[in-house]
């Protein structure tokens, strides 16, 4: 912990409940979800200290992220089925994932070049971001869409 946190009241009370476990130390993650909410992974150690080479502090994030991605897909609470987008808006960010303009997925879906457009300003109107290529990082944070 931060030595300008460890002093805290908070603090101390944590590390005394820990301490009653045979924690002595550990490496926490703390973590936001697409949907906001916040949360911290923590690894405990009975070690002192928590003496971790950047590898294993990146192999402790990578396992933190993974779960916290595990747990939001379980506590998903979306009462639409389908999702926030339609099929033709997936389908339309799928393809500008892949690298095509609205004119190129015009022609791959059969669609005229303004519908494609209509599509991909649906889907970035639904996340709130102003581009086609942040509608798509958000569809597959999501995991809407998988490119």
């Amino acid at each position: 912990m931060p030595a300008k946190w460890s002093d805290t009241e908070g603090s101390r009370r944590v590390a005394g409940e820990a301490t009653e476990f045979g924690i002595s130390s550990g490496f926490a993650v703390p973590m936001l979800s697409v949907h906001h909410w916040q949360s911290v992974l923590s690894f405990a150690s009975s070690a002192k200290r928590c003496i971790l080479s950047p590898r294993q502090q990146v192999q402790l994030v990578t396992m933190a992220v993974y779960a916290g991605m595990a747990i939001q897909a379980l506590s998903n609470v979306d009462d639409d089925d389908e999702g926030p987008l339609t099929d033709r808006e997936k389908e339309v960010l799928l393809w500008a994932a892949a690298g095509k303009t609205s004119s190129e997925t015009s022609q791959i879906l059969g669609l005229t070049e303004r519908t494609v457009k209509w599509h991909s300003a649906s889907a970035r109107e639904v996340f709130g971001v102003a581009t086609t290529t942040q509608a798509v990082v958000e569809a597959v944070r999501r995991r809407l869409i998988h490119p």
